[in-house]
């Protein structure tokens, strides 16, 4: 016997839902979705967030570190605007010494603004200001222009995915000064160059949340001098606004202050508080 009829045979055996349970899942359907555009409405086109952390040793040694960061977030399918500031302060001594020696002590806000051209292309200025006294930077102040290419880009609830590399000129001053051990002004620099960047936007899960921006400035113009910056952002969300975040930044200057290194990594933890 053909196994189309056990097939059909089958179908014909399988109750018919009654007209009243159709139109109960047709209006609980109509409720989710409109509970659903609700919550998209309710969402807007901004979203910030801040985050704290801290450490704390005693006993042979004595050493505290706090850090902060703030961020806001525009985004709308032609315009967005990304401000961002951040900040640490540390100091450590041994146990038989009085004096504290500061080991971190620095803080910078950064503003993006990106216009959208299509999908794939865009255009973006960015400005930033920063002191770090440990590096003897009293002040830098840094101003790009450039285009982005998006490579990848997926965006569904709790599951986004985008890369975008950018491509554009910098010019960055520094305000040199020697805090320790003794107070001394020291010579400026201007850089100029091409500024290669790059931003990287990956869900793992709904929870897990992987974010990843760094920059290259190399100086063709003048003497040889390299910059990079890159910070790797690690989050857990505990909650639908607290997170748990690990943030790991370096900072590597060729050709930096007098008596300082070349490169600068970090690596702290903290909680997070979504706006």
């Amino acid at each position: 016997m053909s196994p189309l009829f056990f097939l059909f045979a089958a179908l014909a055996q399988t109750p018919t839902p009654p007209d009243d349970a159709v139109d109960a899942r047709s209006s609980a359907s109509v409720e989710d979705k409109d509970e659903d555009e609700d919550d998209d409405e309710d969402e807007g086109p901004w979203t910030g967030s801040f985050g704290l952390g801290a450490s704390f040793f005693t006993g042979n040694s004595r050493a505290l570190t706090l850090t902060g960061d703030a961020l806001a977030e525009y985004d709308s399918p032609v315009w967005a605007l990304t401000l961002e500031a951040d900040g640490a302060y540390g100091n450590a001594a041994a146990e038989d010494e009085g004096e504290r020696e500061v080991t971190a002590k620095n803080l910078g806000g950064w503003a993006r603004g990106d216009y959208r051209f299509t999908r794939l292309l865009s255009a973006y200025t960015f400005l930033g200001a920063e002191t770090d006294h440990p590096a003897s930077l009293e002040l830098r102040t840094e101003a790009e222009l450039g285009i982005g290419l998006t490579v990848l880009e997926r965006e569904k609830e709790s599951n986004e995915l985008l890369l975008r590399f950018y491509l554009g000129g910098s010019v960055a001053r520094d305000r040199r000064f020697q805090y320790t051990p003794t107070r001394e002004n020291l010579p400026d620099v201007t850089l100029w160059s091409p500024a290669v960047g790059m931003a990287f936007r990956y869900d793992i899960n709904e929870r897990v949340h992987l974010r990843e921006d760094a920059v290259l400035l190399p100086d063709v113009f003048g003497d040889t001098r390299v910059l990079l910056d890159s910070t790797t952002k690690l989050s857990v969300d505990m909650t639908e606004r607290f997170a748990l975040t690990t943030f790991f930044e370096l900072q590597h200057d060729s050709a930096p202050a007098a008596g300082k290194v070349r490169t600068d990594t970090s690596l702290s933890l903290g909680a997070e508080l979504e706006l």
